[in-house]
């Protein structure tokens, strides 16, 4: 079984929980509006600490953007989700200043499956979404 570090906080306990229930996720972060992370947890099998915190500060100012145009529109909160050949990354603007941002294995398949795929990745995302958005509101 893979060793997954799970963060300094209750924080990095959730995102672990996330990464051992999401076989493709290989890592989890939660940023400040600064892009530093407040916590992180990660597949030490599959990638870095480094790779898993740039990831959240280079995803920081294009989640808020485009949270602030879905608010703008009415249109609430939204997910991104972004596929390329060696990994998918998912990422959401939460509690007006921090940003969840997992990074996962590529889907596999036909277009089809891919697509099946990603809407399994973003119903757990946005399970993961909500454990992290409650223990902000404590």
């Amino acid at each position: 079984m893979a060793e997954i570090f799970s963060g300094y906080s209750e924080f990095g306990h959730v995102l672990a929980d996330y990464i051992t229930r999401e076989a493709a996720a290989r890592g989890a972060v939660l940023s400040d509006d600064q892009g530093d992370a407040v916590d992180l947890a990660f597949d030490e099998s599959r990638t870095t600490a480094l790779e898993v915190q740039i990831l959240g500060a280079q995803l920081d100012r294009a989640a808020e953007r485009l949270a602030a145009w879905f608010q703008d529109r009415g249109r609430g909160g939204c997910e991104i989700l972004i596929e390329a050949s060696h990994s998918r990354l998912c990422c959401a603007f939460v509690g007006g200043a921090y940003v969840l941002a997992v990074v996962a294995d590529p889907a596999q398949g036909d277009d089809e499956a891919r697509t099946a795929e990603a809407e399994r990745v973003l119903a757990g995302f946005r399970g993961l979404r909500r454990d992290i958005e409650a223990l902000l509101q404590v």
